[in-house]
C-alpha cells in the first residue's frame, strides 16, 4: 500500500490518487490523519472505496490522541459493513497532531486501553476489516499485537531492528498480523537522497534518540541525535521544510541507514529481499518522503521486485 501523505502540489488528490496507485500495481491507498495538514481520513476512505476498485483503502494512521474509541469504532463498523473486506485501518498515538494541537501524547497504557475499547467497539465487524496499531518500541510492539492481533511495525529499514520487532509481537501473541511501514523512494544522486529524506529525517532520529538500545545506536551518537529530532518542526511535518539547520552529518547519516530505503529500482528491490521476514503480511510505504509520488513506479517497483524469491541474488 501507498500512504497518500504527500504535501499538496507534490502528488494527486481524490480519486486521482487511485488512479495512480493503481498504474504503478501498488495494492492501496492509505490516508493521513492530521487535521491540519489533510482532509479527513475517514471521509476520504468512503470517497476512494465507492470511487476505485482497489483492494485496500483505509487511514493510516488513525491518530487516538485525537479521537474517542467508540465514535472510532462506530466510524470502522460503518465502512467496513458497506466495503466488507477491502477497509485498512491503522491506530496509532498521533504524536504529531497530538502536538500540533498543543495537547500531550498519550501514554502507552492509556493508548493500550483506547486500542483496548476500539477493539471491543467493533465487536465481530473486524473480520470484515484488516485492523492494526502502529508501533515502533518493544513494549508498545508486544502491547498492540496482544491487545489488537496486527500491528504496523515503524522500526526503519535494518533487517535486524525488523526481525526483533516481528519476534516481539509474535512472542507476545503468535498469530499476530505483522505489516512494516517503510520510508522508500526511488533517488539517483545525493541531492535526491537529501530531498526524499529531509521531510521526516527528524522524526525519525526522535525514534533512534528515544531507544538507542532498541536500534543498536552507538551511545556515543545519542546527543547529536537528540539535537537533530529538536530540529524537526511538527508542525511542517511531511514538508520539504520539517527540518531546521542540524549540525550533525553523523546523525543524520545515521539516520538515513537505519529509517531509508533509496537507490534506484534494483537498489531497493535488493533492500527489500534482505529485510523481509518471510512471514510479513504487508508494507505500507510512508508517503511524506520527499517526491514519492514523482518516482512512485520505480518504488513501488523495486519493492515489488524486491518480493520475488531469488530476488536477494539479484
Amino acid at each position: 500500500m501507498v500512504n497518500a501523505a504527500w504535501p499538496p502540489g507534490e502528488g494527486p488528490r481524490g480519486l486521482a490518487v487511485a488512479d495512480l496507485v493503481e498504474q504503478v500495481g501498488a495494492d492501496g491507498i492509505g490516508l493521513p490523519d492530521s487535521p491540519r495538514l489533510f482532509g479527513d481520513p475517514i471521509v476520504l476512505t468512503e470517497r476512494l472505496l465507492t470511487g476505485s476498485t482497489l483492494p485496500l483503502v483505509g487511514p493510516c494512521v488513525l491518530g487516538m490522541g485525537l479521537r474517542h474509541p467508540v465514535t472510532t469504532a462506530a466510524a470502522l463498523r460503518t465502512l467496513a459493513a458497506e466495503h466488507p473486506g477491502r477497509l485498512l485501518a491503522v491506530l496509532a498515538r498521533g504524536e504529531s497532531s497530538v502536538r500540533n494541537e498543543g495537547l500531550t501524547p498519550p501514554g502507552l497504557a492509556d493508548h493500550l486501553h483506547a486500542l483496548a475499547e476500539v477493539a471491543r467497539a467493533v465487536g465481530p465487524a473486524a473480520t470484515d476489516m484488516v485492523l492494526l496499531g502502529a508501533a515502533s518500541g518493544p513494549r508498545t510492539v508486544a502491547g498492540t499485537a496482544t491487545t489488537l492481533g496486527g500491528v504496523l511495525i515503524d522500526v526503519g529499514t535494518e533487517p535486524s531492528a525488523v526481525a526483533r520487532a516481528v519476534r516481539a509481537a509474535r512472542d507476545a501473541r503468535p498469530d499476530a498480523v505483522c505489516w512494516l511501514f517503510l520510508r522508500a523512494c526511488a533517488t539517483s544522486s545525493a541531492a535526491d537522497v537529501d530531498r526524499v529524506t529531509a521531510p521526516l529525517l527528524g522524526s525519525c532520529a526522535a525514534r533512534l534518540a528515544a531507544a538507542p538500545e532498541w536500534y543498536g545506536v552507538p551511545p556515543e551518537l545519542v546527543a547529536e541525535l537528540e539535537e537533530l529530532a529538536a530540529a524537526h518542526d511538527y508542525a511542517r511535518h511531511g514538508r520539504p521544510n520539517a527540518l531546521a539547520e542540524a549540525s550533525s552529518a553523523q546523525a543524520r547519516a545515521a539516520t538515513r541507514d537505519r529509517f531509508f530505503l533509496t537507490g534506484d529500482r534494483a537498489a531497493i528491490a535488493g533492500r527489500i529481499a534482505a529485510l523481509l521476514p518471510p512471514d510479513v503480511d504487508g508494507i505500507v510505504l510512508a508517503g511524506a518522503a520527499g517526491g514519492l509520488a514523482r518516482g512512485l513506479g520505480d518504488t513501488v517497483g523495486g519493492v515489488i521486485d524486491g518480493l520475488r524469491p531469488g530476488s536477494e541474488d539479484a
